[in-house]
């Protein structure tokens, strides 16, 4: 794909932008903790369980001793890594903008790692007995890579204030208490900014405007069936998870799904999954063909990355994310290349699904293959899902081989333009070394 002199000279002005700088350093930062994660993560679900892929196939659950010991190992792991994903962002986005102006890194990290920590918490009252006790849990919503940009955002900004108000610069000479007491105004000022931050989302929260609009994509989601509908909502859905956000249909399971139900109804009733009432659904088109390797079809961007990348760090990203993006956790090769806040792959993320849907729909149409009506497996691979979703229609499959085809061939321009554009970057990166 070739860019316009103008467009390459708007990109490389974009990611020489100090926030740009930190936030990809950062999520090449977090890749080893996404990958180890998320390899746990597919043995914990698709392995280890009996509604998993693996396990349901070869019934793990049933010859292996300790079963249950060793899935809560690899849960405890995933939740160690993956889970917290973004608590490990505000420390490195901060030490990172540290790095930047030369402050002290280690103090900002954990500056901004406390403040992040500090706005997650939310007050709880539990009553036992007769008396009422005050207890702090974590906002799931801010954790893990849906809370990476807030993390980020906090990291930097906890940089920035290291920046104004402790401007000596780090000298060699002085020794670490001194260096630590320079700092003690800009962490107050950090965490009594992070504890107004708290109370405001606590008041937020008071007012239940979040849940208004988690309640709000819920109905969107289980009550807009038209095709239309589905594929804008799917469009939504992959925007928000390319900027680390939750869409409406990105948390939505099949039991969530009320058209699925009714249509999983219908075929059981009458022994097919041809002629269902909902057949353009979240269901049958967005999770059966529009998330191949997790959201944004990026199994095929692995593919694409393994066939025409020339790069040996692209190449090393795709070869650990391959086996967790197989089975749709794909937090792995969206940190490492990085695909996150990316855009150069916003425009592929986003447009695959939709693709892959409309293609979808129009075999369902046509009766070229019936709607996914039946359940899959957790974790099954996406090809396999709309094969096992029609009871193993095998003109399922070929479509999903198809559409997979396809993506990968939408994937691989935008690969080549941004190989290109990082080596370029290089080169200008040496010669302004040189200059010096």
């Amino acid at each position: 794909m070739k860019l316009s002199e103008k467009g390459y000279k708007l990109i490389v002005k974009l990611y020489q932008l100090p926030f740009i700088l930190v936030m990809r350093r950062t999520m090449l930062m977090l890749f080893p903790f996404a990958v180890l994660g998320s390899i746990a993560s597919v043995f914990n679900v698709s392995i280890l369980s009996r509604t998993g892929f693996i396990g349901n196939i070869f019934y793990i659950t049933q010859w292996l001793p300790h079963v249950a010991r060793i899935r809560s190992m690899f849960a405890a792991f995933s939740m160690m890594t993956v889970k917290i994903l973004a608590v490990l962002a505000a420390y490195q986005a901060g030490t990172h903008t540290a790095r930047l102006y030369h402050k002290n890194t280690e103090m900002t990290g954990m500056t901004g790692m406390l403040a992040f920590l500090i706005i997650a918490l939310r007050p709880v009252q539990r009553q036992y007995g007769p008396k009422t006790f005050l207890q702090f849990n974590v906002n799931n919503n801010l954790m893990g890579i849906q809370g990476i940009l807030i993390g980020i955002l906090i990291g930097f900004i906890t940089g920035q204030i290291f920046r104004i108000f402790n401007r000596k610069p780090i000298s060699i000479r002085s020794d670490s208490f001194s260096r630590a007491c320079r700092t003690i105004i800009p962490v107050m000022i950090t965490l009594g900014s992070a504890i107004i931050v708290n109370q405001l989302i606590i008041q937020i929260y008071k007012y239940q405007i979040p849940a208004g609009i988690s309640n709000y994509y819920q109905a969107l989601s289980s009550k807009k069936h038209g095709l239309v509908a589905t594929l804008l909502l799917g469009a939504w859905s992959s925007f928000l998870a390319w900027l680390g956000l939750s869409g409406p249909y990105n948390q939505a399971s099949f039991n969530d799904d009320p058209a699925a139900v009714a249509d999983l109804t219908y075929a059981l009733k009458h022994h097919s999954p041809w002629n269902v009432p909902y057949k353009y659904t979240q269901t049958t088109l967005y999770h059966s063909f529009g998330t191949f390797g997790g959201v944004g079809s990026t199994l095929a961007l692995v593919i694409a990355i393994i066939i025409v990348a020339r790069t040996s760090r692209y190449h090393q990203a795709a070869r650990w994310a391959v086996f967790p993006t197989l089975f749709n956790a794909n937090q792995p090769i969206l940190l490492g290349i990085p695909v996150l806040f990316n855009p150069i792959f916003l425009i592929p993320f986003v447009a695959t699904p939709v693709v892959n849907m409309l293609i979808a729909a129009f075999a369902i149409h046509f009766q070229i293959m019936p709607p996914v009506t039946y359940p899959s497996p957790l974790d099954t691979p996406g090809v396999l899902s709309a094969f096992i979703g029609t009871g193993g229609n095998f003109m399922a499959l070929l479509v999903g081989i198809l559409i997979m085809t396809l993506d990968v061939l939408i994937y691989i321009p935008f690969v080549k333009l941004s190989e290109q554009i990082r080596n370029e970057m290089q080169i200008k990166e040496r010669q302004r070394l040189r200059m010096r």
